[in-house]
């Protein structure tokens, strides 16, 4: 059976053995709004919860340009409203947590043309401590340190995107604040060992996720005052727009995307194969760790995944390289992160080691070389094909397989009896 992967920005091509092959995982993703600025224009005017108050300086703050968030076709529409309610002054705050601030041309590529006449346009800058301000600890006992533009205005707004986060349970609401605009001890106590080795520290998982929690205390300690959160189609564009309270609208969001993107399988499968979810999400291998951790919950102990990632921009993180590739058994590298945190992009290292733990990784990614690939312990693969050749190498011939074309996209859900 040929099956077609979301492989960076387009898609790629994979011949499946029909006699091995026991699903097939794909989300009923909505459709793309007809009038996507409409869309926008009708939640703002029917929010979840009202949240427009007088004043004349707004800050809109909005993910980075490692995230798909249409933010050319969602700030207008706000801006517009805004206006229309008084404000004068604009500021779009870019929430980059710990990533390399953007480019001119990223900043161009991700907002669009118009933007840029409306609004003045800010980098979030972990290194730049003076721009942060204290405001205390949550109730886990991290500390928040968050930027100050935050303080210098009268209305502040998240913008970004809701779909499955690996560790977060959803991305969108809170997060935009927490890492989004966070200080780096702020960001490492969240995603600390124990924080992220919590069992409910999970994809798709909300109740009882600590991380979670601890997103939602920073952002009201923090004083966002709204969320505008887009559910996406799957060609990208925007379906739904939700506006409101913070976590009220986000749950709103979550509970719409559900009934897309959860999908029942049979069993688990000695080989997943998995997509890294196209671009952006694969545009690097330190994002494609969210695809294996996809993978993670239908893979069989001792098992194989299939990663198939572009990552065009090749491994990005070279912390997360570092770490990882100064050693040869993953149980040593989660040992060593335990003993010796916070250590710069341990969470992605920390999740991948856990991965490894319990089945091996076979990476089909044209942006990373094959020693680099073997340096973090992963199985490189030239093609497809190849990659699926060595998946039945090390299990058997008639290994059971399952496909997740859409990779990051989707939430699979397994029968508790199914083998492990």
């Amino acid at each position: 059976m040929k099956v077609s992967f979301l492989y960076g920005g387009g898609q790629i091509e994979v011949e499946l053995p029909d006699k091995n092959l026991i699903d097939v995982l794909k989300t009923s993703r909505p459709p793309t709004s007809i009038d996507e600025g409409y869309e926008v224009r009708r939640s703002l005017e029917n929010p979840v919860t009202p949240f427009i108050k007088k004043g004349s300086k707004a800050l809109l703050i909005v993910t980075d340009y490692t995230r798909a968030t249409p933010l050319s076709k969602l700030l207008p529409p706000v801006i517009q409203k805004l206006r229309e309610k008084g404000f004068k002054e604009f500021t779009v705050l870019i929430a980059n947590g710990l990533h390399e601030s953007a480019s001119q041309k990223q900043l161009e590529e991700l907002l669009g043309g118009k933007v840029f006449e409306e609004a003045e346009i800010v980098n979030h800058d972990v290194s730049k401590t003076d721009e942060l301000t204290y405001l205390g600890e949550t109730s886990l006992g991290t500390p928040l340190w968050v930027n100050s533009r935050l303080f210098e205005v009268d209305l502040r707004i998240g913008c970004g995107t809701v779909e499955p986060h690996f560790f977060a349970g959803y991305s969108g609401g809170g997060k935009i604040i927490l890492p989004g605009v966070s200080g780096v001890e702020t960001t490492y106590r969240n995603h600390s060992y124990a924080m992220i080795n919590h069992p409910g520290s999970r994809l798709g998982v909300l109740d009882g996720n600590i991380i979670y929690k601890d997103i939602c205390e920073a952002s009201s300690m923090s004083g966002l005052d709204a969320v505008v959160n887009v559910v996406l189609s799957s060609e990208g564009g925007i379906s739904k727009c939700f506006s409101g309270e913070p976590i009220k609208t986000h749950r709103s969001a979550v509970e719409f995307i559900e009934r897309f993107i959860k999908v029942k399988a049979r069993r688990r499968a000695d080989i997943v194969v998995v997509s890294g979810g196209g671009y952006p999400a694969d545009r690097n291998l330190y994002q494609a760790v969210k695809g294996m951790a996809v993978g993670e919950l239908l893979v069989k102990t001792n098992g194989v995944i299939v990663l198939l990632a572009e990552c065009r921009d090749g491994v990005a993180h070279k912390h997360f390289y570092q770490l990882v590739s100064k050693f040869k058994n993953p149980a040593d590298l989660l040992e060593h992160i335990k003993e010796h945190e916070p250590i710069r992009d341990q969470w992605e290292a920390q999740i991948m080691a856990r991965i490894l733990t319990k089945t091996r990784i076979i990476v089909y990614a044209k942006g990373v070389t094959a020693q680099e690939l073997e340096n973090m312990m992963l199985i490189p693969a030239s093609s497809p094909e190849e990659a699926l050749e060595i998946a039945f190498s090390l299990t058997r011939r008639d290994a059971e397989l399952i496909a997740i074309p859409e990779g990051t996209h989707v939430i699979p859900e397994v029968p508790r009896s199914s083998n492990t």
